[in-house]
């Protein structure tokens, strides 16, 4: 039996028993959400041999367009309809210092969502089709506001990046296989979140990436997550396992604390390949208040350090500061960050690299 024929039926199923209920929607009129943002800004590699910048669209939180169809339902439900697309801009992460010309290059690919969601008042939701599988954000806990620039997935930045030998020349390693927060993403996919409780929701998914070419892996997941307001803090946790039928599996989790008065926050993710020997711990601390009448500004310092990366023995490591600020009356957020990026194969000696980023995030 092939893999579409296992999980497209069950997918399907679901789809046909919420459109009658979609069907017995309250006379109220649907609402139509348009969304989206740009995210550009200018890139500085220095790899220890050379140099290069680029304008590029920042892939911690490329430039989309989305739009959310809501119906509400009897008895305090919801169907909703959720479209979401990046543009297709040259990203960060794929620049590689060769062939870094800012392009529109629209793939299937850049399709991020396009799913039928059924919200039930009392036993939780359903989701069918691309989208988030359950372990999507499982590793970015995060109070900051610094992620748009800076957050457990460093690859995001600059994962093409070669690193450079010593004595002269490309390794075989970038920064995308030195570095990985294991975070879910999305996949073509049926979900069930339950109901939240006392803070805690569970979700799991089952799905397959049918948009890559080539590749028709199967996606098992199932995450925890906890938001809870204490008072004077704020505080959320989130925990994952996925299984893929490629024979990984991947234990994940992040937990973040915010200080309401003061803006202080602090963020931790880690991660480990079950069936291998990858880990890695990502922490973050961060400040943000009102300092200045334009808005909020935010300000983080966090560290990466990984182990068996790429290789067995090799250690990965790298440092980054971050600066954003909202500017409220233009919906826009302001950025730079510098960040430094080394990593040991436990075989050649491989040059560090720094990479500084600056750009902005307008949203409509």
């Amino acid at each position: 039996m092939t893999h579409h024929s296992r999980i497209f039926p069950a997918c399907a199923g679901l789809f046909a028993l919420a459109l009658p209920v979609a069907a017995t929607a309250q006379q109220a009129g649907p609402e139509v959400d348009f969304y989206g943002h740009l995210n550009l800004g200018i890139i500085n590699v220095d790899n220890g041999a050379e140099t290069n910048t680029a304008l590029t669209d920042n892939d911690n939180s490329n430039s989309r367009v989305g739009v959310i169809y809501k119906q509400a339902l009897q008895g305090g439900s919801e169907f909703r309809l959720h479209f979401e697309t990046a543009l297709g801009f040259t990203g960060s992460s794929s620049i590689n210092g060769s062939d870094d010309g800012l392009e529109l290059n629209y793939r299937r690919t850049e399709l991020r969502k396009f799913e039928a969601i059924y919200k039930s008042a009392t036993f939780g939701t359903f989701s069918f089709g691309q989208g988030s599988i359950a372990t999507d954000s499982t590793a970015e806990a995060d109070f900051s506001g610094t992620s748009v620039i800076a957050y457990s997935s460093l690859q995001d930045q600059a994962g093409s990046q070669a690193f450079q030998l010593t004595g002269g020349g490309a390794s075989g390693f970038d920064v995308g296989d030195a570095f990985s927060a294991f975070d879910g993403g999305r996949r073509f996919r049926i979900r069930y979140d339950t109901p939240t409780f006392a803070g805690f929701s569970l979700a799991v998914s089952a799905g397959e990436e049918v948009l890559a070419s080539g590749n028709d892996d199967e996606f098992y997941d199932v995450g925890l997550t906890y938001d809870q307001d204490y008072g004077a803090y704020q505080v959320a946790a989130r925990t994952g396992l996925s299984i893929r039928d490629s024979d990984e599996e991947l234990l994940l989790g992040s937990f973040a604390i915010l200080h309401k008065e003061t803006g202080l926050n602090l963020a931790v993710a880690t991660g480990r390949q079950q069936e291998g020997d990858a880990s890695y711990v990502y922490i973050k601390g961060g400040i943000k208040r009102d300092w200045i009448a334009a808005g909020e500004t935010r300000i983080s310092l966090d560290y990466y350090s990984g182990e068996d990366f790429g290789v067995t023995g090799s250690d990965s490591q790298s440092v980054g500061i971050a600066v954003v600020q909202k500017v409220d009356v233009w919906n826009t957020e302001l950025y730079a960050s510098y960040r430094t990026f080394e990593f040991n194969d436990a075989g050649s000696d491989l040059l560090d690299q720094d990479v500084t980023f600056v750009g902005a995030r307008w949203r409509f």
